[in-house]
């Protein structure tokens, strides 16, 4: 699974898939969430995250079925159809909204799935939660949002542990996005949190990950201390033991928000699409994805067009029964030959 586009090309067929999937009201949603998603999210396309969404649901809905039903039973079951990507249905575009309400949430996919099912072992729930029931249910809308915070402030902190593997927040990679920004505060709070030692806290996020800075993450010590803690690290940064991640050139595409060039999450007049410093290049995008969809598909958006032609078609349908209704009520009022 990849966590961010390594071409344009690979961005656009990702977009043209996404359009040809699902509504264009669903897609609209992708510019709310795109610079509210948890950190590891903010690269991918929308479909390369509602797969990864659904990879890690199935994996949770084994759990659920090995626990609670049957070790053989669970094998033979997904919890989501196998070819769910196919074709554009139901089944899909609710897998779409949760995803897109974790991102609204700023939740870890897998631990979002991890608590839902949880939550639902110890409710007693019959059933696997669908994966908008991940969320809870109508008589849970109180002790939900509760005993997930509780959840969080347990496992989040070992999270960002495995946010090495992107290279967009590494220091050789900051290009002053506010995503890159926003993440700098996220670790600097971490850091500043922790009780560890200062060089332990440091040797991560400014050896090893290459997150921050070591002369801005060296101002959060206390200065009586600053100049020990450099040795402590420059010695650790000479030992073996210290493991860097690898330095890798990103092309521009791979910097791009979650929303990038989808014509439906487009809107130039709205913020942040206003301030987005990809926004001219996303209108590029955007115009490139229409061109395609009309080249493999035939229309912009072939589900609005169906859904628009069956709605027309409906309301034909309508004023014909009325039309014949009205007529048969005048020709039953004329009055009879003498």
């Amino acid at each position: 699974m990849s966590f961010y586009s390594k071409s344009s090309n690979q961005r656009l067929d990702d977009t043209v898939e996404a359009m040809r999937l699902v509504m264009p009201d669903v897609l609209e949603r992708e510019r709310e969430v795109a610079d509210k998603k948890w950190f590891a999210y903010r690269f991918m396309t929308p479909l390369g995250a509602t797969r990864h969404f659904a990879t890690l649901y199935s994996k949770g809905f084994k759990a659920y079925m090995r626990f609670n039903r049957d070790r053989d039973e669970a094998e033979l079951r997904q919890g989501l159809g196998s070819r769910i990507f196919q074709r554009p249905n139901g089944s899909l575009t609710e897998l779409w909204r949760a995803r897109q309400r974790a991102d609204e949430l700023g939740l870890p996919y897998e631990l979002l799935i991890e608590f839902g099912f949880e939550f639902a072992r110890k409710g007693g729930w019959k059933n696997a939660p669908r994966p908008m029931q991940l969320f809870g249910s109508a008589d849970s809308d109180i002790a939900w949002p509760l005993e997930i915070e509780k959840f969080l402030n347990e496992r989040l902190p070992h999270v960002i542990d495995r946010l090495t593997d992107l290279p967009q927040y590494r220091i050789e990679n900051y290009r002053h996005l506010p995503v890159q920004d926003e993440f700098r505060f996220y670790v600097i709070d971490h850091v500043r949190a922790s009780t560890k030692p200062w060089a332990f806290r440091l040797t991560g996020p400014c050896l090893e990950k290459r997150h921050l800075p070591l002369l801005l993450a060296l101002k959060l010590a206390p200065k009586d201390q600053r100049w020990r803690i450099m040795t402590e690290l420059r010695l650790e940064q000479e030992s073996e033991l210290t493991i860097e991640a690898p330095r890798e050139a990103l092309p521009q595409i791979a910097l791009v928000p979650a929303c990038f060039g989808l014509i439906s999450a487009y809107a130039a007049a709205v913020s942040p699409c206003s301030s987005c410093p990809f926004s001219a290049r996303c209108q590029a995008m955007g115009n490139a994805v229409a061109a395609a969809m009309i080249k493999r598909h035939g229309s912009v958006s072939t589900l609005k067009d169906e859904r628009d032609q069956t709605r027309k078609a409906g309301q034909r349908r309508r004023t014909a029964r009325w039309r014949a209704k009205k007529a048969l009520e005048a020709s039953m009022s004329l009055p009879e030959a003498v």
